[in-house]
C-alpha cells in the first residue's frame, strides 16, 4: 500500500489528479479504515472536480485521526473551492490550533475573508515572521499572508514589507530578454496576411468564448457573469491551448518551434486541433451554447486561435497598469509568472504584454471586446449586458446575481466573486504609491496613463 500512496502523491504533484484517482480507486473498498489513504483519496477526487467527494471522503479521515492538521488544512480548501467560507474558516483555524506554525496553513486563512484590526491572527503572525528556524518557503507563505491581513487592517507599509519578503523568498527568476524575443516571434509569425490566408483552415464553431489579459484584471469576475446564463458554461483556467502549441511542432515538416512551425503544418492539422480542443470543452457541458477558456495567458495565442476558432469570440480584461501589476505583486502565484515576484520584472513584462496587444489589434479579423475593469465595476448593468451581447446570447437578469452562482471557483478570486459587486480594487495603488518607483520606471512610456 506504501508505493500506492507514494505513487499517487507523485501524480498529485504532477497534477496528474485523474490518474491519481484510477490509480487509487480499486484499493479503496480495503482502505476505507486508513486515514492515509482516504486523505489522498479525497485530494484525487477533488482535484479532478468531485469536490463534495473530496470533502465526504476528507470528514471520514478526520473522524478517524482528528488531530492531523493537514487533513483540517486540505478540507478546507475544498470548502473554500465550492464557496462554504464559514466552514473553510473554521478548519484552517483547527489546523492552526494543532500546528501554530503552519505556515501554508496561514496564507491560505488569509484568503478566506477580509481581517480586522482586533483580530488575534495579526499578533500570532508578527510572531511567526519574526522566528529564526523558518525555510524560505515558510517565508514566503507568511510574508504573502501577513502582506494580505494587514493590508485588510489599512496598515499599508506594514502589508508592503510582509509582501516584499513574500515576493524575495519565492525565489523566482524571470529572463526579460527571452521573453522580449518570443514576443518578437510571435508578432513576426502572424501577421495581417497569413492569419486571414488560413483562417479558412479552422473550426466554424461558435462554441468557445476565450477571456484573456494579465491576471488579476477581471477575468474570474467576468467569467462568473457570463457562467450564470443558463446556456454559457464556465470551464475556468484551461491549459488546452497552450498545450496545443507545445504539441504542433511535432507534426510540422520539417520539425521546427512554434511559433515558426504554423507554416509546416499540414492544413488538416488547424481542424484537427480545433476538433480535439471542442472535444474537451464538452467534457465540461455536453450542450451549452458557449463554453468559456478564462486562462489570461491565452493572449499569447490570439493569432492561433483566430486561424482554429475564426469565429469563436475573445474577451480582453484590462485594468490601471499600476494596480493590474501591484495585483500580482500581492498574489502568491504557484506556479508560472515568474515575472509576478519582482516590481521591475512586472513592469517590463507588461509593456511586452501591452506590445503584443497592440499588434492583435492591428492584425486580428474580428478586435476582441475590450473590457475595461473599472467601467465594468462603476457601470455593471450596462457592461454586463453588452458582454452577454458579445457571446451572441440573449440577456438574463441573472447575470447580474453572479455572487450568487454556486458553480466551484478554482482562481484567487474565489471569495471576492461570492460577493456583488463592489470598488475596492479600484485605484488600489494609490495606498502604495511611495514604494512604487521600481514598477513606475520599468512602465514607463507604457501607452495608458499611470495617474
Amino acid at each position: 500500500m506504501s508505493n500506492v500512496i507514494a505513487e499517487a502523491v507523485k501524480l498529485l504533484q504532477a497534477n496528474q489528479a485523474i490518474k491519481a484517482e484510477a490509480l487509487m480507486r480499486p484499493y479503496y473498498p480495503a482502505n476505507v479504515n486508513n486515514s492515509q489513504f482516504l486523505h489522498l483519496y479525497a485530494l484525487a477526487n477533488s482535484h479532478s472536480g468531485e469536490h463534495s467527494l473530496g470533502i465526504d471522503l476528507l470528514n471520514k479521515a478526520i473522524s478517524l485521526k482528528p488531530d492531523i492538521a493537514e487533513y483540517h488544512h486540505n478540507i478546507a480548501a475544498i470548502f473554500r473551492l465550492v464557496g462554504e467560507f464559514n466552514l473553510s474558516e473554521e478548519h484552517y483555524l483547527t489546523a492552526l490550533k494543532l500546528k501554530p506554525d503552519y505556515a501554508e496553513a496561514y496564507f491560505n486563512y488569509s484568503a478566506t475573508r477580509k481581517f480586522e484590526a482586533d483580530d488575534p491572527i495579526l499578533a500570532e503572525l508578527e510572531q511567526q515572521t519574526a522566528r529564526a528556524d523558518l525555510t524560505d518557503e515558510d517565508r514566503c507563505f507568511l510574508g504573502f499572508a501577513a502582506g494580505k491581513i494587514f493590508n485588510d487592517v489599512k496598515e499599508y507599509d506594514k502589508a508592503f514589507s510582509f509582501y516584499q519578503m513574500g515576493n524575495r523568498f519565492k525565489g523566482a527568476s524571470f529572463d526579460i530578454d527571452r521573453f522580449r524575443k518570443d514576443i518578437d516571434r510571435i508578432i513576426s509569425v502572424f501577421t495581417f496576411e497569413r492569419i486571414r490566408q488560413m483562417a479558412t483552415l479552422g473550426h466554424q464553431s461558435k462554441v468557445p468564448v476565450f477571456i484573456v489579459g494579465m491576471p488579476r484584471t477581471g477575468t474570474t469576475l467576468v467569467e462568473q457573469i457570463l457562467s450564470s446564463h443558463p446556456e454559457i458554461h464556465g470551464a475556468g483556467e484551461l491549459p488546452d491551448i497552450s498545450s496545443i502549441t507545445g504539441t504542433m511542432p511535432q507534426h510540422a515538416s520539417p520539425q521546427t518551434k512554434y511559433p515558426e512551425c504554423i507554416a509546416c503544418l499540414p492544413d488538416k492539422a488547424f481542424a484537427g486541433f480545433a476538433d480535439a480542443y471542442l472535444r474537451r470543452l464538452r467534457t465540461f457541458d455536453p450542450s451549452a451554447a458557449r463554453i468559456i477558456d478564462k486562462m489570461p495567458g491565452n493572449f499569447m495565442h490570439l493569432g492561433l486561435l483566430a486561424i482554429m476558432f475564426p469565429r469563436a469570440k475573445v474577451i480582453h480584461c484590462r485594468r490601471h497598469p499600476l494596480d493590474t501589476c501591484l495585483s500580482c505583486y500581492f498574489q502568491r502565484f504557484r506556479r508560472g509568472h515568474e515575472y509576478s515576484f519582482n516590481l521591475s520584472h512586472l513592469g517590463l513584462y507588461f509593456r511586452e504584454y501591452e506590445r503584443l496587444i497592440q499588434h492583435w489589434l492591428e492584425v486580428l479579423p474580428t478586435t476582441p471586446f475590450e473590457l475595461n475593469y473599472s467601467g465594468l465595476v462603476n457601470e455593471q448593468e450596462d457592461v454586463s449586458r453588452k458582454l452577454v451581447s458579445w457571446t451572441g446570447m440573449p440577456w438574463h437578469d441573472v447575470c447580474l446575481s453572479f455572487h450568487d452562482n454556486s458553480r466551484p471557483v478554482t482562481t484567487a478570486s474565489n471569495w471576492q466573486v461570492r460577493r456583488p459587486m463592489n470598488k475596492s480594487g479600484l485605484d488600489r495603488w494609490k495606498n502604495y504609491d511611495q514604494h512604487l518607483a521600481p514598477l513606475r520606471e520599468a512602465l514607463a512610456g507604457t501607452a495608458q496613463s499611470l495617474n
